[in-house]
């Protein structure tokens, strides 16, 4: 086995973890190594990639956007992160980290910042109205200005160039009031994601209107999100029968993160 840099022809290398991780996001994968191949790792057993690890760097701290592992391979986990926070040179890292897979963490010194859940969208009927005057509401036609300056309120840094850039597919749905934004892509040909999704405070009724539009635009695909658990924000994914899939962990190394979680709906 070799793990080490994500090789040039890391694409023809993926088809086996595409298959036993359905939820391998391949596209932000592709962008993030575009723009920071020096945080992007990976495991090959046969010329095949079993487990991957990819950061964004932002002006404070990296992001690990991409981490799958084939459970069949779970004794790597440690090993990627290891020579991934190695190779960050002491800037502060933040993971999303499944529950189950907390325990791996030890030989680390993460500490954590809050509990998260991945709620799953799976077509379940839900009866609301959504007109023309509803599309015009959410229509984001200064989506860029809205998203750069609330993003920045919640994460305490710029992010813009991620989030406005390298975060940003052909497939992208942009979707926003004054009040907040919520951007969804096709990550494969089974699933949507929501990401990210952010409000202003006491914006509950712009974030419904959100939330309904999403579902309107991409509700005959399985529609997935990872957020906070802020009661406010689950009873909202509760109230369109999302289902809470899985438990998530956001930990940080070094510094911790300033998040405004209630503004957060989906990371």
């Amino acid at each position: 086995m070799f793990i080490g840099y994500l090789r040039k022809d890391y694409e023809d290398a993926l088809e086996s973890l595409s298959k036993s991780n359905t939820l391998l996001d391949i596209d932000l994968l592709k962008h993030t190594y575009h723009a920071y191949p020096e945080y992007c790792f990976a495991a090959y057993e046969g010329g095949e990639i079993v487990g991957v690890i990819s950061g964004y760097r932002f002006e404070k701290s990296i992001f690990v956007n991409v981490f799958e592992v084939n459970e069949s391979y779970e004794d790597i986990y440690e090993r990627l992160l290891r020579l991934f926070i190695t190779n960050c040179n002491g800037l502060d890292v933040v993971l999303l980290i499944e529950t189950k897979r907390y325990q791996k963490l030890k030989g680390f010194d993460f500490k954590t910042h809050s509990d998260f859940v991945r709620f799953m969208y799976s077509g379940e009927a839900v009866a609301f109205n959504f007109s023309n005057t509803h599309a015009k509401q959410v229509a984001a036609s200064n989506y860029d200005e809205v998203s750069k300056e609330i993003d920045k309120s919640v994460f305490s840094e710029d992010r813009h160039e991620y989030i406005g850039k390298d975060l940003v597919f052909s497939n992208s749905l942009k979707l926003g009031t004054q009040s907040g934004f919520l951007h969804s892509y096709v990550v494969n040909k089974k699933y949507i994601k929501i990401s990210p999704w952010l409000m202003k405070n006491e914006a509950f009724l712009d974030a419904e209107k959100l939330l309904r539009a999403v579902l309107y635009y991409r509700g005959l695909k399985k529609i997935y999100a990872y957020a906070p658990m802020v009661k406010e924000i689950i009873d909202l994914y509760d109230s369109y029968k999302f289902k809470k899939e899985e438990s998530f962990k956001l930990v940080y190394l070094n510094n911790m993160p300033e998040i405004k979680l209630e503004n957060l709906y989906a990371i």
